[in-house]
């Protein structure tokens, strides 16, 4: 956790190189959407995959065969622990170097 001083002297720098070249701060701003943009088709490619697994987990069970059907539900859980993952905000390093 930065302190009040940390805060303000972030915060002057950063105007600075905003002021001195906005197309290097603007940069990072592309950037990051890019990955937000990524992580959206991920955890859209993980929800169909939740989907897929399950339906073919319930015509494994319907068939019975037990084998497949914990093989696909445990594939099936595994995307939606990936999704749960994919939503969580990204880390960022809390303590002092």
């Amino acid at each position: 956790m930065l302190s009040d001083q940390e805060r303000t002297a972030l915060r002057d720098i950063e105007a600075r190189v905003l002021a001195e070249d906005p197309s290097w701060v603007r940069a990072f701003d592309v950037t990051a959407a890019r990955v937000a943009r990524r992580r959206a088709h991920e955890s859209a490619f993980h929800l169909v995959a939740v989907v897929v697994w399950t339906v073919m987990a319930a015509l494994m069970v319907v068939a019975g065969v037990p084998g497949p059907a914990v093989f696909f539900a445990a594939l099936a859980g595994l995307s939606a622990w990936m999704i749960r993952r994919l939503r969580r905000p990204a880390r960022t390093d809390t303590t002092a170097a």
